[in-house]
């Protein structure tokens, strides 16, 4: 069974807090003596003892035994947590990759990584074939990893280079409309802290995980400056007055914007949970933080922002995903004129 342990997912993996108070982490799986984990999940000794856990290695009772195969999946996820490439990764895209990478130790990991073929790549993606996403997702992965162990010499080609994604027929998560909109400004008046979290989404068109971070030390001279955590992109954005309104309501000794009840900062997925309750206590079901920035988007296509403009607000890298919200807004504005020049009809 794969668990999420510190936001990553180690298969067999359970977190527990000792007599002490302090957390600790052990592997546990039928056949295998249990393994308790130093430090935290993902750093390099928790990924060493791991590993000597997975592959039946004792050293973790102070006696050695066998070690990973070299060639296998295992092996070459070992080298992929050990390499330049990997801690160049910013820390969303090692939780998102690593999750894969686990999923495909648990079924494959003793399997060879040169025996990997495009059939194989395609029968992994088909078997996810019921959510298109995620088997792209499952491929995305693949192709980096495989590329990892090409430029290894471990492969004379790439396989997963030759498989092409699923069509997904979806725009993804939904876009908040303009009622939408002022329905959860009606619901949470400012004040409180779903229309801070509401008005930091949709005036800044952030990801959930930079919004959970945001601080004071962000704020300055009317404008908000982070570094985007996927990206790594550096932005700066005049804070609009319906912001400001809320951000005045954060109490003075209060660092970080955003926080639970309990006064502490929120996870990433415990801010999309939240808000999304907030989204449902206001009658919007299906309606999401990340459908804010969409719709964040969405408003400066229409109000006749360039792509590029839009671009350095949300922080895309590329045109590609701020393309549709430029063209879907000229559609409009042109359909308006066209149909405006016959009007006697």
């Amino acid at each position: 069974m794969a668990r999420l342990v510190g936001g990553l997912i180690f298969p067999n993996v359970s977190s527990f807090r000792d007599r002490t108070g302090k957390q600790r982490y052990r592997y546990r799986r039928v056949g295998h003596r249990t393994a308790y984990l130093p430090g935290l999940p993902g750093s390099p000794e928790f990924l060493a003892a791991y590993e000597r856990a997975v592959n039946g290695d004792e050293a973790n009772e102070g006696v050695g035994s066998k070690r990973t195969k070299a060639g296998t999946i295992n092996a070459l996820a070992v080298q992929i947590y050990q390499s330049a490439e990997w801690q160049a990764l910013s820390a969303s895209t090692q939780r998102t990759y690593r999750g894969i990478l686990e999923q495909l130790r648990a079924s494959h990991g003793d399997k060879m990584v040169r025996a990997i073929d495009v059939e194989v790549c395609h029968r992994l993606r088909d078997r996810k074939a019921a959510t298109p996403a995620a088997a792209n997702n499952l491929i995305k992965v693949l192709r980096w990893a495989l590329e990892f162990a090409l430029r290894r010499n471990q492969l004379k080609s790439n396989p997963a280079a030759r498989v092409k994604p699923l069509k997904i027929r979806s725009d993804g998560f939904h876009t908040w409309t303009d009622d939408q909109i002022s329905i959860f400004e009606a619901n949470w008046p400012v004040g409180t802290r779903e229309r801070l979290a509401f008005d930091l989404f949709l005036y800044t068109g952030q990801r959930r995980g930079d919004v959970r971070r945001l601080g004071r030390q962000h704020l300055a001279d009317g404008q908000l400056s982070l570094r985007q955590e996927k990206t790594g992109a550096q932005l700066v954005i005049p804070i609009h007055a319906a912001l400001a309104a809320s951000l005045a309501t954060v109490p003075s000794a209060q660092l970080t914007l955003l926080v639970t009840q309990s006064g502490q900062p929120f996870s990433a997925a415990g801010l999309g949970n939240w808000f999304g309750d907030a989204c449902r206590a206001a009658g919007l079901a299906g309606c999401t933080a990340h459908g804010l920035r969409k719709a964040a988007a969405r408003r400066l296509a229409e109000a006749g922002c360039t792509a590029h403009e839009i671009m350095s607000i949300t922080g895309h890298r590329t045109l590609k995903e701020v393309d549709r919200y430029t063209r879907a807004a000229a559609q409009r504005g042109l359909a308006v004129t066209a149909i405006s020049k016959i009007g006697g009809t």
